[in-house]
């Protein structure tokens, strides 16, 4: 809890900093800006953490038909044209509902309940996992999300239930021949996905370009590779939260808050910050060790690949090694859902530790 408290006021101070630099709209209204939208999320998420925590995890599993057809109904909601569907400036998928002026993401809080009944699936199977009539139904189980938040237009939220699926199976046992065999057809299968045409054009601009940025630094490379130049401008040390020499690119608020991390807090700041939370991945991994059954652990584990991924994309992003693909950085980035949706993660988690059978 002390991790999430310091993440979360870090998050606060950078929020407050963009907000004094006038580089985020407060809306007309002070009251709906990032910053107090992050400070109402980040309580709003402790609670759901704490009450996440309350509830026996085996229970919140078996419960699996009440919180998957909710999430699962949030997620659909966004296929059909209802003037709640929500598409964001400056993004190309509709993978957001509006309601007044609050904005939910429900692919976020998908990924919870994915975790909690994926591990209640696999701690069913886990003594039968590596023969294929138990394979094949895990792997439906794992790629249907997957797909779905595909076909919404998000890729960098269906690359993560992609890494939770396949980090979770391995923790459960499967074989070695079967994840070679699975890395084989993912191959194969992401260059038949290239050359069909069912990855749309600006998203395979943004793989592409990572081969050269300098050759359109004013178009497709110019958001990498101001946030590179931002990130570095902080130098050892830093410029100050309330620098007047802050620069700004898109996003910068939540998929490139470490570039403003670099140059409000410097290298020692990002290192810091990042720190934070390998030490938070660190636990939940130590955690699922300690757990008194498979589901436990495979709870845990679920939700280390979460902070995990996000986490190593997020940078990659910003370092221009990793296409932009819309990963926030957990506990830090601007963006209620998403924040709410770690609290909750990290709940799970404790949840755990709690309820071991000592």
């Amino acid at each position: 809890m002390l991790l999430c408290v310091i993440a979360v006021a870090i998050s606060c101070l950078l929020q407050y900093s963009l907000l004094q630099a006038g580089f985020i709209s407060d809306s007309g209204s002070r009251l709906l800006n990032p910053f107090t939208m992050q400070i109402f999320a980040g309580c709003l998420g402790f609670a759901a953490m704490l009450l996440a925590a309350a509830f026996p995890y085996r229970m919140l599993s078996r419960l699996w038909f009440v919180h998957l057809p909710l999430t699962l109904s949030l997620v659909l909601l966004t296929f059909t044209n209802l003037s709640i569907v929500y598409t964001p400036p400056g993004s190309d998928d509709s993978a957001w509902l509006k309601v007044g002026g609050l904005s939910i993401q429900p692919a976020e809080l998908l990924k919870v309940s994915f975790v909690l009944t994926f591990a209640y699936h696999l701690s069913k199977v886990r003594e039968g996992i590596n023969r294929p009539a138990v394979l094949l139904p895990l792997c439906l189980h794992g790629l249907f999300p997957c797909a779905l938040i595909f076909f919404q237009g998000d890729m960098g939220t269906a690359l993560v239930f992609f890494f939770i699926f396949v980090v979770m199976i391995f923790a459960a046992g499967l074989s070695v021949k079967f994840l070679a065999l699975g890395a084989g057809l993912g191959a194969v299968g992401a260059v038949v996905l290239w050359v069909s045409g069912l990855l749309p054009d600006p998203i395979k601009n943004r793989f592409l370009i990572l081969l050269d940025l300098e050759s359109d630094p004013a178009g497709a490379g110019y958001q990498q590779l101001v946030g590179r130049r931002i990130l570095g401008s902080g130098e050892l040390l830093d410029k100050g939260l309330f620098s007047d020499d802050l620069n700004w690119v898109f996003a910068l608020e939540n998929d490139f808050i470490l570039a403003h991390i670099g140059q409000t807090l410097g290298f020692l700041g990002c290192v810091g910050v990042l720190a934070v939370l390998l030490i938070l991945c660190f636990k939940m991994l130590l955690n699922a060790r300690q757990a008194s059954d498979p589901l436990g652990c495979y709870i845990c584990v679920g939700v280390f690949s979460i902070f995990l991924f996000q986490t190593i994309i997020n940078v990659g992003m910003v370092l221009c090694v990793l296409p932009v693909v819309g990963i926030t950085l957990p506990l830090i980035s601007a963006g209620g859902t998403s924040l709410i949706t770690s609290f909750l993660s990290i709940g799970l988690v404790m949840n755990v530790y709690f309820y071991q059978e000592r």
